[in-house]
């Protein structure tokens, strides 16, 4: 996990219940009927919305993107690995790079691929069809969480009318004012959490992850390229140095 999302995660946590902490009990702001309205409709409600499928996938992408990555991430490392397979290459053949290490998975993928005397043009559109699937992957994913964020705030709004309505069907009776105004309130206050310190943070991260891995694949689809055709490593430079700069164009999450 990043240290920003490590620190905004725990502090954003923290200071709530702080706030919480120094005005009354923090078992005040448990409610069980709060609780059932605001987390078991929001769950149906992306239920309802995503497969079974799309929602297991969300979950574990949502790990892949929090954890941290100890694949390579650093640009110039790729060159650098391009320029020693390309001298492999050139010098003892293409089985030569079968024991070059690689610690990124997309792009030994595509060396393991041109060892095994795959086509090279099959390589590349191999490579971009994994990267197209990545895209879509991380749009379903960034939606289940979207949407995650979009319903707990409803339910919250939910509670509060169930609540309401609770409260002024028993004006007679004081006793229920107080649960009922507790259901209210609480189950506004579950949906902005769930909303805005968990859901829609994760998404935003899913989608900047897919971008920045996205841009990382697209550099390494022009590595392995370079490769197959067995250029000069002063060429290859000049072809990847475009993407040390942020010039080349960045695939979007909606495809276009």
């Amino acid at each position: 996990m990043s240290f920003s999302t490590l620190i905004g995660f725990f502090s954003g946590i923290t200071i709530v219940l702080v706030a919480m902490a120094m005005g009354s009990s923090l078992a005040l702001f448990v409610n069980v009927p709060s609780v059932l309205i605001v987390f078991g409709g929001t769950i149906a409600a992306t239920m309802i919305r995503f497969s079974m499928k799309e929602n297991l996938f969300a979950i574990g992408m949502s790990f892949s993107v929090l954890k941290s990555d100890k694949q390579i991430r650093d640009l110039p490392t790729f060159i650098a690995i391009t320029e020693d397979l390309l001298r492999l290459n050139r010098q003892k053949g293409v089985l030569a790079m079968e024991n070059y290490e690689i610690n990124h998975d997309f792009f030994r993928d595509g060396v393991r691929m041109l060892v095994d005397g795959y086509d090279a043009e099959l390589v590349k559109q191999t490579l971009r069809e994994k990267n197209r699937v990545l895209i879509e992957r991380a749009e379903t994913s960034a939606g289940v969480f979207r949407a995650i964020g979009e319903a707990a705030p409803a339910f919250g709004m939910m509670g509060t009318l169930v609540g309401l309505i609770q409260m002024l069907s028993n004006l007679s009776d004081p006793n229920s004012i107080g649960p009922a105004m507790a259901v209210a309130m609480l189950t506004t206050l579950y949906g902005a959490m769930i909303a805005h310190l968990f859901a829609l943070p994760i998404a935003d991260k899913i989608e900047s992850w897919a971008q920045e891995e996205s841009y990382r694949q697209q550099m390494i689809i022009e590595a392995v390229s370079c490769v197959s055709q067995g250029i000069n490593p002063a060429v290859m430079r000049d072809l990847l140095k475009p993407y040390l700069s942020g010039k080349k164009q960045k695939v979007e999450l909606d495809g276009e």
